[in-house]
């Protein structure tokens, strides 16, 4: 065994960034990282941007190349599977038989694609974006392509939807649950978006599933709700699930949300009990919900990211524990911004929360500023304090969500929100922010049901 290795199994957000942060932090430590993927350290979420023609090309969603891992002292094995791991001679088994030795483990796995169990997934023509390959191969069979059929309504596939669209390839979208984003958005707000995808063009499908992709060897129509639709592009994009397969065989603790079941300090467990020397980040693993206090699994670059900065503190020695999230987050499709963070009223209700709910439209720069762009926010709160946020607008929705996202984290009233400090520039934002307005309103609406509920 070689005490001071720490090797990782999965190079992607959560554990390459790990990995550097220890580099820098203790030289001293051996570091071999281990990645399926034949390149590591880019960017996945900008692959939809580039099919759209936003990025110049894949290869500048490379962030780091292999020098500066040298540079570092890091053994990065790509194009390299981990095939099994042995917890108790402490070795990881490497595709081609060998064996290598640990002191400490992180298993950073990531996430896989959800593959819908229907006829035809495996015809030409029927693609995943997860890896640059999967990009480029995308990209190559859009050129000349008719018809494309986007298997899921989650963010990958409405953020690639335009990319399609501008190309003259035909789009048709298809969720199986009744609304588009699902498990971030409310079903009017996602009214917006599902009106701004029809005015690109697109044929949005929802509460109706794929029976089957048809085909001899290559993709020609898609069956869906018993109707055919003419395509010759298929991308599957039903959202991910935690890749745990290997922890799973190693006898790791999977949780109740389908992630490995880790510690505040990023510890796996076995038979409910937690290995020191074995840790787990980024999509593979479960976080617990700042509000609800429930374990679920948030696939987002930015967690991971988070993530990686905490893990490495234990990896370096140092006890900093991590605590329960939000999972903001951000999609953009076409010239649309949607922001989300904390629970949908859905969410609200599933946890036993009765939310109390304001819904404002305003104007992302003073009424009187030329360009100012409409902006729709929702706020929800559980009759106390704010729980919940979504905002879609053409700009100005990235900083609202952050500043949203503190005031959860803070367990903030809205009247407390109400009556925080805000900026004003007539070319950036109105008088009274949007946000102050709809904050106020929802405290005069809590205010109002309480008193009701005295009575």
């Amino acid at each position: 065994m070689t005490p001071d290795r720490i090797v990782f199994v999965g190079a992607g957000g959560a554990g390459l960034t790990a990995a550097f942060i220890v580099a820098r932090k203790r030289p001293d430590i051996q570091i071999t990282l281990f990645s399926r993927d034949p390149v590591v350290a880019y960017s996945q979420c900008g692959m939809p941007f580039v099919l759209d023609n936003k990025i110049e090309s894949f290869n500048r969603l490379v962030l780091y190349t292999p020098d500066v891992f040298k540079d570092l002292g890091l053994d990065v094995r790509t194009g390299t599977a981990v095939t099994g791991i042995d917890l108790d001679t402490k070795t990881v088994s490497v595709e081609g038989g060998e064996a290598v030795e640990y002191g400490k483990l992180v298993i950073s796995t990531g996430s896989v694609p959800f593959v819908p169990p229907v006829p035809g997934v495996n015809l030409k023509g029927v693609h995943r974006l997860l890896t640059l390959d999967d990009g480029r191969s995308l990209a190559k069979a859009m050129e000349g392509a008719g018809g494309v059929v986007i298997v899921g309504g989650g963010p990958i596939g409405l953020e690639t939807a335009p990319a399609f669209l501008h190309r003259g390839i035909d789009v048709t979208i298809v969720e199986r649950m009744p609304q588009l984003m699902p498990s971030a958005l409310d079903p009017d707000m996602t009214k917006l978006l599902e009106d701004h995808l029809k005015e690109l063009g697109a044929v949005v499908v929802t509460g109706k599933g794929v029976d089957s992709i048809n085909g001899a060897d290559k993709v020609v129509s898609v069956t869906v709700g018993g109707e055919t639709v003419k395509a010759d592009l298929v991308l599957l994009a039903a959202g991910v699930k935690p890749n745990v397969e290997l922890a799973k065989r190693a006898g790791i603790d999977i949780g109740p949300a389908g992630g490995i079941d880790v510690d505040g300090r990023f510890r796996v467990k076995k038979n409910g009990h937690v290995l020191g020397d074995v840790f787990a980040a980024g999509d593979c693993v479960e976080e617990v919900n700042a509000i609800t206090g429930k374990k679920m699994v948030c696939a987002i670059g930015t967690v991971a990211n988070r993530q990686a900065k905490f893990l490495a503190e234990q990896l370096a020695g140092n006890d900093v524990p991590y605590g329960p999230v939000l999972c903001p987050a951000i999609t953009v499709v076409g010239d649309l911004q949607i922001g989300t963070v904390g629970l949908t009223t859905r969410a609200c209700e599933a946890a036993g929360i009765k939310p109390v709910v304001f819904k404002a439209k305003s104007f992302t720069r003073a009424r009187y500023y030329p360009g100012g762009k409409q902006l729709d926010i929702k706020l929800l709160s559980d009759g106390v304090r704010l729980v919940g946020a979504q905002l879609i607008g053409e700009e100005g929705v990235h900083g609202r969500i952050n500043e949203l996202t503190l005031a959860i984290r803070e367990k903030m009233t809205p009247a407390e929100l109400a009556d925080v400090e805000t900026c004003y520039a007539p070319p950036v934002s109105p008088m009274i922010d949007p946000v102050t307005y709809a904050a106020e309103m929802l405290a005069l609406r809590c205010k109002r049901i309480k008193k009701l509920e005295s009575k």
